[in-house]
């Protein structure tokens, strides 16, 4: 009772001592304030406060994809954790969820899973709602081992031929784009550019959201985009009949189904743009190209696909070959003219020691 007044909390625990212990601390702050005039220390923010206040605050400025994937995941935490106060989520319970998850799911999806509550805990640091992060010391492997999973050619045609006419203009355009997976099914008209030849990504709709992607079209892409239907004032490209936008899960469950029945495993729609990435490389074409052509925001991420292109390994030992001559045995060949022998580069007189 407080001031005549019941105050109930839920302490958050399951052992009835512990909860003692919890009530008995909280008396001692309600007296200290009653009978010392001490102010009572600031109440302490909950897991589920910074889930929620991350949701509302940081969230909504990520892109779609991201957005979706936030709010399984705060939900998901909230669930395990959510009546923890902040300091009470220790690097050991991370821990022991991080090699929980680990024996269903890589360690790149776990990665992504604490990323958000990492970066979560970076937002409470800001706001001063705690002093430390449970993180540190923990290392996350966002990338993890990326599954590089491409289409030839052959297995593009198979795909191709398996799937709904609606959604064989939506893969080729993909392929020929190599545009995420809510870019592409987002796909709008107000993008295109230059007649239908250019299509530009705002960089408020690009993953890293640090500059607007611009993707010059394929014959093929800009021909199939040009002859999708326009519906009133709609503004996505691939649509319904009836002019509604169709949504990522409806096709990506689509392009699962079609690659099935196709019998090509591990194919997704997100596959589509590690085939346009991959076709890049194996084309020759320089890395900074290739990561601009794809929107990356980090050079390293298309470094992932440099072993598709060896050539330019090749580029390099034929460099080394064009420096001059050898012999058999590796050293290089010793030229004589004039009395002055040449060797490793420096001028040695006829006769007298080399170094004197």
């Amino acid at each position: 009772m407080i001031n005549g007044k019941r105050e109930r909390q839920d302490t958050g625990v399951q052992d009835r001592r512990v909860a003692g212990d919890i009530f008995a601390a909280w008396q001692v702050q309600v007296a200290r304030a009653k009978w010392l005039c001490l102010p009572a220390t600031t109440p302490q923010h909950t897991v589920q406060d910074l889930l929620r206040e991350y949701a509302d605050k940081v969230t909504p400025r990520k892109s779609p994809a991201s957005q979706r994937r936030d709010r399984v995941v705060l939900e998901q935490f909230g669930r395990r954790w959510g009546t923890l106060a902040l300091d009470q989520l220790r690097t050991k319970t991370l821990e022991d969820y991080l090699a929980e998850r680990l024996q269903d799911v890589t360690l790149a999806t776990v990665s992504k899973e604490l990323g958000i509550l990492k970066s979560a805990y970076g937002s409470a640091l800001r706001w001063d709602w705690v002093t430390t992060t449970p993180f540190r010391g923990i290392t996350l492997n966002q990338d993890g081992e990326e599954r590089m999973r491409w289409l030839t050619d052959a297995e593009e045609a198979r795909l191709i031929a398996t799937a709904a006419p609606w959604l064989r203009d939506l893969i080729l355009v993909g392929l020929d784009t190599g545009l995420r997976r809510s870019n592409l099914v987002g796909l709008q008209w107000s993008w295109l550019h230059d007649q239908g030849t250019i299509l530009m990504v705002p960089r408020q709709l690009v993953k890293a959201k640090k500059a607007t992607v611009m993707i010059p079209l394929t014959t093929r892409a800009a021909r199939i985009i040009a002859r999708q239907v326009r519906h009133g004032d709609a503004h996505c490209v691939f649509t319904h009949p009836e002019g509604r936008a169709y949504s990522v899960e409806q096709v990506s469950m689509a392009v699962l189904r079609a690659a099935k029945r196709a019998q090509l495993f591990g194919v997704s729609l997100h596959t589509l743009r590690h085939t346009f990435i991959s076709r890049l490389v194996q084309a020759g074409r320089p890395l900074p190209e290739v990561a601009a052509l794809a929107g990356h925001r980090d050079i390293k991420m298309t470094m992932r696909y440099a072993h598709l292109a060896p050539s330019h390994l090749r580029a390099g030992i034929q460099a080394l070959e064009h420096r001059g001559p050898r012999s058999t045995d590796g050293m290089p060949v010793i030229h004589s003219h004039a009395g002055v022998t040449l060797f490793s580069g420096k001028r040695v007189s006829a006769g007298v020691p080399n170094g004197i």
